[in-house]
This record gives structure tokens, sequence and C-alpha cells, in this order.
């Protein structure tokens, strides 16, 4: 017979570990670390439909771990979980921005811990060299300047300027980020109302009656304000779990720090498939299950 090698082992631990998660939160779980691109849906889809050949779970566990990406593919992933369960819980070990962020406020809990960190709705444009770039930078530089150009005395002062406008800002592409950016605010809107405050009942503290249309209110404050460029700055501003539960979002979370044997079980997850699948086989991205691991990239 032959011995078992370090890989099987590994991969044997991992499947272990996603299982505790399970165990304990009572569903699936597949862990999505990698951008929010294609082909991601299409694995993804793959990766739920072989979980349910033989699992009626109701509940998915979804630990995610993403720099952000594209609305439509946060929206097609949503889909997908969706067709195949009526609760979902996402769980961030890190952080999720962006489009991840989007994604994580389509679930009905959210669980984070003190290290874990939301961001901004910023979605990325894919530039003439094949890379992603953050949205609200690029938005940022042209109307500033835009408005150097049009607070100038004449155009030889701003010949550099607008040089670069020329040069740098396709005008369709600036209507595409603003229009993601519009896109983002629209799906968490439509998505809290219906998923995360579906059992928000009666308001805290005066225990007032909640309506659906307080419940709108509420997610479009939610998402104006993480769509506000102004008050972030930054694609990766990381936005903690205390920042999002403060008056300025008012944003229910889950602290899974506070429950010692969920906490260990998700960091030795999270710890063990990232230097596994990134760090020794070199995955840029992944999405792992209990029943085999999906390259991205």
């Amino acid at each position: 017979m032959e011995a078992i090698n370090v890989d099987q082992l590994t991969r044997t631990v991992l499947a272990q570990a996603n299982m505790a998660i399970a165990k304990k939160m009572r569903g699936d779980v597949v862990f999505m670390n990698c951008g929010i691109f294609p082909p991601l849906d299409d694995e993804f889809r793959v990766a739920i439909e072989t979980i349910r050949e033989d699992s009626d779970n109701s509940h998915l566990v979804v630990l995610l771990e993403t720099t952000g990406g594209l609305m439509e593919t946060a929206e097609r992933l949503v889909a997908v979980m969706r067709t195949h369960y009526d609760d979902v819980s996402f769980v961030i070990p890190n952080y999720a921005y962006s489009a991840g962020t989007v994604l994580a406020l389509s679930g009905d809990r959210i669980l984070m811990d003190y290290y874990s960190v939301l961001g901004p709705i910023d979605p990325q444009y894919r530039s003439a060299d094949g890379t992603y770039l953050p949205g609200h930078g690029i938005i940022v530089k042209f109307k500033e300047l835009m408005k150097a150009v049009n607070s100038a005395g004449s155009s030889d002062d701003v010949r550099a300027e607008l040089a670069l406008l020329v040069k740098s800002f396709d005008p369709a592409q600036l209507f595409q980020i603003e229009q993601s950016i519009e896109h983002g605010i629209t799906l968490i809107t439509e998505w809290l109302p219906r998923y995360k405050f579906k059992n928000w009942t009666e308001t805290h503290g005066t225990g007032r009656a909640v309506s659906q249309e307080m419940k709108k209110s509420r997610a479009r404050d939610i998402a104006t304000t993480l769509g506000d460029a102004s008050k972030w700055h930054s694609h990766g501003r990381g936005i903690s779990m205390d920042r999002l539960m403060s008056e300025e979002l008012k944003l229910m979370v889950d602290d899974f720090g506070i429950d010692r044997e969920l906490s260990s079980a998700i960091r030795n997850y999270h710890g063990l498939a990232s230097d596994y699948l990134y760090g020794k086989l070199g995955m840029q991205g992944f999405v792992h299950t209990q029943k085999d691991t999906r390259r991205i990239a």
C-alpha cells in the first residue's frame, strides 16, 4: 500500500476544517478567495451544484476574501446561491472590498471579528493592458483635471491637463464606471431589505414597528454612504465591524470572535487554505469546498 503524501494529507485536513465550520454553523461551507470576475461565476455554479448532489441543507456559509471585481459577476453569484439555498451567511476572516462588500450585503448574516474589514463600493475597470483599476480613482482624477481646465484663464495655461484628458479618458469608460457604481448601490438597496432585513421587525431601543419602506430607506442610506468616494478616499480603505455597526452605517454584524470554538475553526480553515492553495500551489484565486478545489486563476 502506498503511503500518504503531504498533498493528500493537507487536502484531507482542509476538508476536515471545512466540515468543522459546517457542523458548527449547520450548513454547507465554501471558501471563495479570488477577484470577482469571470470565470468565477461559472466555477462557483459547478461547485455549488456538486455540493447539492448529496446535500439537502438550506443554509450556505461563504467564507469570502476578495479585493473586489465586477458587479455583474457578484449578481450572478447571488443568483446561484439563492437558487439552491434559503439562507446565506457570509464570513469575512480578513477583507472583502468593493464588489465583495456588495456580495456580502446580499447575505442573511454577516460574520466578522475585530480584524475583518469590508470596503467602499468601488467597481474595478479593465484597462487597455488588461490590469484592473479602481473606478473611483479614475472618476476623481477626471474631475480634478476638468476643474483645472474650467478654472484656467486660457488654454495655454492647461496644455498638459488638456493633453492628459484627451489621451487618458474615454467618455464610454467614464460612463461605464459611473453605471457600475450605481449598479452596486442598486443591488444593495434591493438585497438588504429582501435578505438581511427580512426579520427586522422593530427598531432597536424604541421598539417601533419596522415597515418595508423603513427597510428600503435604511438600505439606501447604507448604499449611498458606501458609494461616497469623498468619504472613503481609497479603494482599499477598510471599514471595520465597529464602524459598520456605528450610527454612521447602522449595519448589524455578528462577531464570530466571541465564540472561541467558531473563531478557531474559521482561522484554521482560512489560514491553511490560504497557505496551501495560494502559497504552495500558487493559486491566485480558488473556490474550496469539502468535495474539491476549483482554481480560478
